[in-house]
């Protein structure tokens, strides 16, 4: 299961939903692929069925450059570092957090975020995070083939 979270009219805040559509364009057999506003009740029950879920969202990193990727897995990871923040009302921290009380995570989460340089109103994305984006979308490519 893949989640690109994102709104593409907030410019770079489009850029999970964006690696989702890329990896519809050419689909991997066995993976669903959805997208997601971030809703945390949306979240849960997209992922709660999947033995492995992959979540990219547009997040800012203290000190990192837009298009910087960034992966938590949260088998070893810490979700939060001072400094990181959705760029949605409710973080996908609090999904998480929700989830995990409620007993529905998945048993593998990951998660990838993308430096975002512009979330204002409009469409399209910054060049750095447009490459990102690809360089992203041919990641999780690989690693669906190889499971």
């Amino acid at each position: 299961m893949v989640i690109g979270v994102g709104n593409p009219y907030r410019h770079d805040d489009g850029a999970g939903t964006a690696v989702a559509a890329a990896l519809r364009d050419r689909p991997t057999d066995g993976v669903a692929v959805v997208d997601s506003d971030g809703e945390p009740a949306g979240l849960i029950n997209a992922w709660q069925a999947a033995r492995e879920a992959i979540v990219i969202d547009a997040a800012r990193h203290a000190r990192s450059a837009p298009g910087t990727i960034h992966r938590i897995d949260l088998a070893r990871d810490r979700l939060y570092q001072e400094g990181n923040a959705s760029s949605h009302g409710i973080g996908l921290g609090e999904a998480i957090e929700l989830a995990r009380v409620l007993r529905r995570l998945p048993r593998h989460l990951v998660l990838y975020s993308i430096e975002p340089a512009d979330t204002s109103l409009g469409v399209g994305l910054d060049p750095a995070v447009r490459r990102a984006v690809s360089v992203l979308a041919n990641r999780i490519r690989s690693h669906l083939e190889r499971a």
